[in-house]
């Protein structure tokens, strides 16, 4: 299955229908009509002014020039309730993603760059974590988990802001491959 990214239009985009990020708030009938009139719009012989070279889609209107391969793709996925749920779910952990980079590409306050290394590592739970106090007096101000440092293996870095103020710590690491 084709995974959404944020350089291409995503299913729904390519179908015209809100996504509701529910499986239940798109019936067949609408995808099938939805996909239908893409078709329309978008085949080269029935777009008669974009085929006939009157005009071409804009990218100031929001206009853009979909492939019938892409089109029946899209209405594959989004017409079969397993695929689409599979498929809403990538959506929107790439859109939690991409909000999250928008997120760390802000100015935070007190920011310090450390090295995991640096950080105190704490095994007695079910999770691993690691921390490290705040000048605010919290001795677990900082605090990042095993499952947050999967979530972000691509970047090799995670802004964690202190539980007790407003300061902000950037953690560096690198995955050791065991082959």
């Amino acid at each position: 299955m084709t995974t959404p990214t944020s350089s291409r239009a995503d299913f729904y985009q390519i179908l015209s229908v809100p996504f509701t990020g529910t499986s239940t708030g798109l019936s067949k009938q609408t995808v099938k009509l939805a996909y239908h009139k893409a078709l329309l719009r978008h085949h080269p012989d029935k777009a008669s002014a974009i085929a006939q070279g009157l005009r071409t889609p804009s990218k100031e209107s929001g206009e853009s020039r979909y492939t019938i391969d892409e089109i029946t793709t899209a209405y594959k996925t989004l017409s079969d309730p397993g695929l689409r749920a599979e498929y809403d779910r990538t959506l929107r952990l790439d859109r939690a993603k991409a909000a999250e980079r928008e997120k760390t590409d802000v100015f935070h306050t007190g920011l310090e760059v450390v090295d995991l290394e640096d950080l105190e590592c704490d095994e007695s739970g079910e999770e691993l974590c690691w921390f490290r106090g705040c000048r605010c007096g919290d001795d677990r101000g900082f605090l990042v988990t095993e499952d947050e440092l999967e979530r972000e293996v691509e970047h090799g870095e995670i802004i964690v802001g202190c539980r007790g103020c407003s300061l902000w710590l950037k953690v560096l690491f690198a995955v050791e491959d065991d082959g």
